[in-house]
């Protein structure tokens, strides 16, 4: 969805394969958080390490915010991103709000609201997506005082509804930049259907028939 002019650490060849092992890092720091520590609220150490997970022998700006040398263009969209002076302040806004609307606000919708957030700052050079999916699955993990069971998890599951994921995240651009409140409708519906679909996984598992 951007582009951006960090320089590979890696062979293109191997870029894909890195990426997996990252997302299985990242995902055991979510369980990590979730089920050993029991935490409840976000931390903007949680994102940057998230990010340091992500981009891990691929882009050398691991945990490091975009600075005035990387020129972030979000194809497809009339979205301009944020001057990287605000980037800071913005993400820590975003951790305050989804633990200050923890007990007032759904959980899916306070995932779909960071998911789409963190999009919208999109803070780092490289790696953002993925960043953004495993933050929006910590909020539904810390709710839930455990990962989610099944597989494949939520952030594999976003992704590999990539069209119906920039169309909600598109769609929310137009409704902040229009009337200045973002249309988060078609992105928590998306998102209660994946975390569904993995739920029904360890359903199936199990091998529980559902009821007649």
């Amino acid at each position: 969805m951007s582009d951006q002019h960090s320089p590979l650490l890696c062979d293109p060849a191997d870029k894909a394969r890195i990426e997996a092992e990252n997302g299985v890092e990242q995902l055991d720091y979510i369980s990590y958080l979730a089920t050993e520590l029991k935490l409840k609220d976000v931390r903007v150490s949680h994102v940057l390490e998230f990010h340091k997970l992500a981009v891990k022998n691929i882009y050398p700006c691991a945990g490091t915010y975009r600075n005035a040398l990387y020129q972030i263009v979000i194809r497809g969209s009339e979205h301009q991103v944020p001057h990287e002076s605000r980037v800071p302040g913005l993400v820590s806004d975003l951790v305050d709000f989804l633990n200050a609307t923890r007990d007032g606000m759904p959980t899916l919708d306070r995932a779909a609201f960071a998911l789409w957030r963190f999009n919208w700052i999109h803070p780092f050079a490289g790696g953002n997506g993925r960043t953004a999916r495993a933050l929006c699955y910590l909020v539904i993990s810390l709710d839930m005082g455990q990962v989610p069971p099944g597989v494949p998890q939520m952030p594999t599951l976003i992704y590999e509804r990539r069209n119906e994921y920039v169309s909600a995240l598109r769609m929310a651009d137009e409704g902040e930049r229009v009337g200045g409140n973002p249309n988060l409708v078609p992105m928590r519906d998306m998102l209660e259907d994946i975390i569904t679909q993995q739920l029904a996984s360890a359903i199936h598992k199990l091998g529980i028939r559902p009821a007649e």
